[in-house]
């Protein structure tokens, strides 16, 4: 007969603390490494974009010609504001903590230290975790959706280099193409774009149709020419590299990630893949994208009557304050993210399944 075991046996209760999903920031790190703070609550970015001119031939006896200067637009983006907090309440200092010790308790002071840095942890996580879906939907459409109580607005970058494949050509018919689909892609970025995609990151579904498909085995097949090598293998912050495209020096990776969409459909809250099924994402990490943080206003922390408000500037704002009736301390933290890809040109999203 199998012993009961209880959660609360301190070898239980180390599992569950280790079950905490991690915490990914694979299009955070890869493109969006590059931090600006802000001392004002909007940002305004400028947008240039050059063309291909040629300098003029010019008569030796006339002399130089003048060119046009190029012209760029100046956008003003206001970062959403992002502010989650938790409670404190007498009860969390007075009962034993997840994982303490039956036996050699700590007192309500240590408890209130350790709840303290584990609040900042957990709230900090979730913060990076919303940076991380902003970040994808940049990219992947091109738009941030801005939804919450009393919110619903969208961030447009207007962002137009997107392509659905016809029926015939999706990458698990037998007439696909996708060493063609990704190579015309490429191309379609370097002239508008101005940049070599070196980097493809894809859905699982499409990873499992790039490898099967007869086209990309036709290339595998190549030997002397060895344009493609399929590798895969698990890298660090969630992401699995499949292989490359050597003729293309496009690094393949599929991205394995879910958020929790709670604001959809509040009564239905469902995990939802950050790449979309039968995505794909061809994109430069030498184009500029930039992570943008407003500044953030609270109050001076006196908690009197003479309380002014202070405008901070930073990626994180901690806030605390204490309530009673019943006894109880808030902790906050704020931010103001804004991911920013400056080059719209610089990368190109298709539905290929």
């Amino acid at each position: 007969m199998a012993n009961e075991i209880s959660i609360y046996d301190p070898r239980t209760m180390d599992k569950i603390i280790k079950r905490i999903p991690a915490v990914h920031t694979f299009f955070l790190s890869t493109f969006f490494k590059r931090t600006k703070t802000f001392t004002t609550l909007s940002v305004d970015v400028d947008f240039k974009k050059g063309k291909r001119a040629l300098a003029p031939f010019v008569h030796r006896r006339i002399g130089g010609k003048t060119v046009p200067n190029s012209g760029y637009q100046t956008k003003q983006y206001t970062p959403p504001y992002i502010a989650p907090d938790k409670v404190t309440t007498v009860d969390n200092l007075l009962q034993r903590m997840a994982g303490e010790s039956l036996y050699n308790g700590m007192t309500p002071a240590e408890r209130a230290v350790i709840k303290m840095a584990e609040d900042f942890e957990e709230l900090n996580e979730m913060i990076v975790r919303r940076e991380e879906w902003m970040a994808a939907q940049a990219l992947l459409t091109g738009k941030i959706p801005v939804i919450g109580e009393g919110l619903d607005e969208i961030i447009d970058f207007n962002f137009t280099n997107t392509e659905t494949l016809a029926a015939g050509k999706k990458w698990n018919a037998a007439g696909a193409d996708p060493y063609a689909d990704l190579k015309r892609w490429r191309r379609t970025v370097q002239q508008s774009g101005f940049v070599n995609c070196n980097i493809a990151v894809v859905a699982d579904d499409v990873a499992d149709a790039l490898i099967n498909s007869e086209k990309m085995k036709s290339v595998l097949d190549i030997k002397s020419y060895d344009l493609a090598v399929i590798k895969p293998r698990e890298l660090q912050n969630g992401a699995t590299y499949i292989g490359t495209i050597r003729e293309l020096s496009l690094d393949i990776y599929s991205y394995n990630e879910w958020y929790l969409d709670d604001w959809t459909d509040p009564e239905n809250k469902i995990d939802k893949p950050l790449v979309p099924s039968g995505t794909v994402l061809l994109a430069s990490t030498n184009a500029e994208y930039s992570m943008y943080y407003g500044a953030v206003t609270i109050l001076d922390g006196k908690g009197d009557k003479n309380e002014t408000f202070v405008t901070v500037e930073g990626s994180r704002v901690p806030d605390t304050w204490t309530e009673r009736k019943p006894a109880r301390r808030f902790l906050q933290l704020n931010s103001n993210p804004l991911p920013v890809p400056h080059e719209v040109d610089s990368w190109f999203v298709a539905s290929v399944l």
